[in-house]
């Protein structure tokens, strides 16, 4: 019986994958748009000295004009108003804002956006983070025509993942696999209740943004974008994930103590808090896509040919779902073969992420402590 719930399952997964492929490669053309709304940009900064001054570049460097950038930064300790200061006097459309507090019950980056949001002037608002390169200068104009084409309220791109050490090649495709395989992207646009986005590239229609109430109204989330998805959804918004891998890159970390941290604040937060919902989650992607590896043992040292085949096609069907993602999502695919250990990881540190909400109450991010709220 558990046999036919995995086939049955894996062979789910990929009707999945196919489909969001041809729906990601359908919404690759897009019309020129003839006039051009005016965007505010804004990007809320804490101690991204590495990162602040390629993200500008590629910024500044769009054919799309009629913008203005907004960076606000969130009381760094490094160079990174140094850094801004230098692009302010020499670019116009740059406004930048310090913050050197933090009210109680709000989340650092929460708090950066929503001032960012007061001081724009925008018709649409893109929020986008310090680490993400935007390495098409034709993607602000992309994005609004999708945004007009499909009369969205939020629009959110997949960004093409740098991963560069090893722990990165081995992990982050996990990332791209569990998006690509587990959400039915078509259906995000539907009217329900399904709602989802990445904060990399957030994209709101600014009379929509302010009525939800935006960033004030997710003030305490950690996880921002999903929270923030969830609200447009929840006031009738239609919302759509594109492909962005073309136009956006993003490295989110470069170490394992850096994938610690960054998945352990926002994995438990992603399933609401809720520990049923959380475990339901792990428990089915235990058994559907590691319980086969272990039976193939188990056949091998019991010397038992059918739990052998069996656990064997379930294999081969897990791995043509991870070469398809790697392959859609230019991932090297010479660590496909470790997709059990990244399993693994990923189960690890959603556990962990669920055990920090439990005993400490909340997470540390960018050297502070934010207090969770558990269902």
């Amino acid at each position: 019986m558990i046999d036919l719930f995995i086939f049955f399952s894996l062979i789910s997964f990929l009707i999945i994958l196919i489909n969001n492929i041809f729906y990601l490669e359908e919404e690759k053309e897009y019309i020129p748009l003839k006039q051009k709304p005016f965007i505010s940009i804004i990007i809320p900064a804490r101690n991204e000295e590495e990162n602040i001054v390629d993200c500008l570049n590629g910024i500044l460097n769009q054919k799309y004009e009629n913008f203005e950038l907004i960076v606000v930064d969130d009381n760094s300790n490094d160079k990174t108003p140094y850094l801004v200061e230098k692009f302010v006097d020499k670019n116009k459309n740059l406004k930048f804002l310090r913050l050197n507090f933090l009210p109680e019950g709000w989340m650092g980056k929460n708090f950066a956006c929503w001032n960012g949001f007061n001081l724009s002037k925008g018709e649409y608002l893109l929020f986008t983070d310090a680490d993400t390169r935007f390495i098409d200068e034709n993607l602000i104009e992309y994005a609004i025509s999708k945004m007009k084409e499909k009369d969205l309220k939020l629009l959110s791109l997949i960004p093409k993942i740098e991963a560069i050490s090893f722990i990165e090649k081995i992990f982050m495709p996990l990332w791209s696999f569990a998006f690509m395989t587990f959400l039915p992207l078509r259906i995000l646009s539907k009217k329900n209740k399904f709602a989802f986005a990445l904060g990399p590239f957030l994209l709101f229609e600014r009379k929509f943004y302010e009525e939800i109430g935006g960033h004030k109204e997710i003030r305490n989330e950690i996880v921002d974008d999903i929270f923030l998805a969830r609200k447009v959804k929840e006031n009738g918004g239609n919302i759509a994930i594109l492909n962005g891998k073309e136009f956006i890159k993003v490295r989110f970390y470069k170490n394992y103590e850096e994938i610690k941290r960054g998945v352990t604040k926002s994995a438990f937060g992603a399933f609401n808090y809720s520990y049923k919902i959380l475990f339901i989650f792990l428990l089915l992607s235990f058994i559907i896509f590691f319980l086969p590896f272990l039976n193939f043992l188990k056949g091998i040292l019991t010397s038992c040919p059918n739990l052998i085949k069996i656990s064997f096609l379930q294999i081969s069907l897990i791995y043509l779902l991870k070469l398809i993602s790697d392959i859609y999502n230019s991932h090297d695919l010479k660590y496909t073969i470790f997709f059990p250990i990244s399993l693994l990881i990923g189960i690890y540190l959603c556990i962990y992420s669920a055990k920090e909400a439990f005993f400490r109450r909340g997470y540390v991010w960018k050297e502070r402590f934010y207090p969770v709220f558990k269902k």
